[in-house]
Formats: structure tokens, C-alpha cells, sequence
């Protein structure tokens, strides 16, 4: 990354830090990311990787009619689990578990369909979208996790900027506003706020 880039990602990083040093600025960074959009009749809900909460939520989804076709991402083998399988330790991979999920809640397996192949980002499965939809102006409904929202509806709206992209948030995936008393929520806070910042700058994974 070019040092002007570096110094201004800093420069950015330690804003956020002393514009969240008061309460008020701490609840006003979770409003900040986690604004979602009203659900609506769509072509097909997507479902995001990195949470089991979220296809619980496409299921919900499936169920109020709002789309006949689910696709969920299938991101790439992480270092370790790829240890348990030269190791011969069966660990189901993720989109196999989120099938698992969709089936068990009543969506039929002809519905659920596989986003894209070792997918490493938002970005990426952003790009696998606008692949399965290039040839038209899809409605989508896109399922992640509260506090991803803002990064992932950035990443959506520029990799397919003709779609009619709703974010939905998985209320099976808690996001308390006091994010900060909270060791697994102040983890997700900083970093989406590092990556939105990375992304901006122009990084792309």
C-alpha cells in the first residue's frame, strides 16, 4: 500500500478511536453499521459465509414467500480445518452445514443453490453474485450479520450497481449496543471498522 495510503488509514484509525471515546459515540458506531433494509419480493436471497446465524434468517425469508432460490456463498478451506483433513478428521464444510441448516427449516434442497468456490472476502462473493446475475437487474435479498451490513452493502451496491440490493440483518446473530461490554461484538466492531476503512482506501480482497 502506497505510505500516503498507510499514514491516512492511521490517521482515519485514530479518529474513529477518539470519536468512539463516549458513550455516545460507541452506540452511535453500532447504529452506524448495523442499519438494515426492509425485506421485500425478490429474486433470490444470498446468503453471506462467516456465521451459522445467518442462512436460520434465509430460511425465515424463504418461508414468507419473499424468494423461490437461495444461493450460499462457499468460502475457501481455512489453514486449520484443512489440517484436520489431511489428517483424515471429518469437518463438514461450511456450506454444507448451512444446506444442512436451510433443509432442517424447511427449505427444499432443489431451492438452495452454491454461490461461487472458495471464496476468501465480501468482495469475492460480491463478485460471484454479479457472475450468476450478469445478465440482468437481479433483486436480492442479502443475508450477514448485523454488524457486517454497512461494509457488505458498499462492496454490493459497486459490484452490481444496477441491482436492487436489500441488506438483511439475521436477528438470530446478537449485536448489543453496548458492543463494548461485549468481548465477541468489540472484536466484530473493530475490525469492520478497519476493513470498511481498508476498503474505502481501495483495498480489495
Amino acid at each position: 500500500m502506497h505510505c500516503a495510503k498507510k499514514c491516512g488509514l492511521f490517521l482515519l484509525l485514530a479518529f474513529l478511536i477518539a470519536a468512539t471515546g463516549t458513550a455516545v459515540g460507541l452506540v452511535y458506531v453500532a447504529d452506524w453499521l448495523s442499519v438494515a433494509d426492509q425485506p421485500r419480493k425478490a429474486d433470490a436471497i444470498v446468503v453471506l459465509g462467516g456465521g451459522y446465524a445467518r442462512p436460520f434468517q434465509a430460511a425465515d425469508l424463504y418461508r414468507q414467500g419473499l424468494a423461490r432460490k437461495i444461493y450460499i456463498s462457499a468460502p475457501v478451506r481455512e489453514d486449520q480445518l484443512r489440517l484436520l483433513d489431511e489428517a483424515g478428521i471429518p469437518f463438514p464444510l461450511e456450506e454444507d452445514v448451512m444446506r444442512q441448516v436451510l433443509v432442517k427449516k424447511g427449505v427444499p434442497a432443489s431451492a438452495i443453490e452454491r454461490l461461487g468456490k472458495d471464496l476468501i472476502s465480501t468482495a469475492d462473493e460480491a463478485r460471484a453474485a454479479r457472475s450468476v446475475f450478469a445478465k440482468r437487474a437481479p433483486r436480492l435479498l442479502v443475508v450477514t450479520s448485523p454488524y457486517h451490513l454497512r461494509r457488505a452493502r458498499m462492496i454490493f451496491s459497486d459490484a452490481l450497481p444496477a441491482a436492487d440490493i436489500r441488506m438483511i440483518a439475521s436477528s438470530y446473530d446478537p449485536f448489543p449496543s453496548s458492543w463494548w461490554k461485549d468481548q465477541s461484538a468489540a472484536r466484530n466492531v473493530l475490525l469492520e471498522l478497519a476493513k470498511i476503512i481498508f476498503y474505502q482506501l481501495g483495498g480489495r480482497y
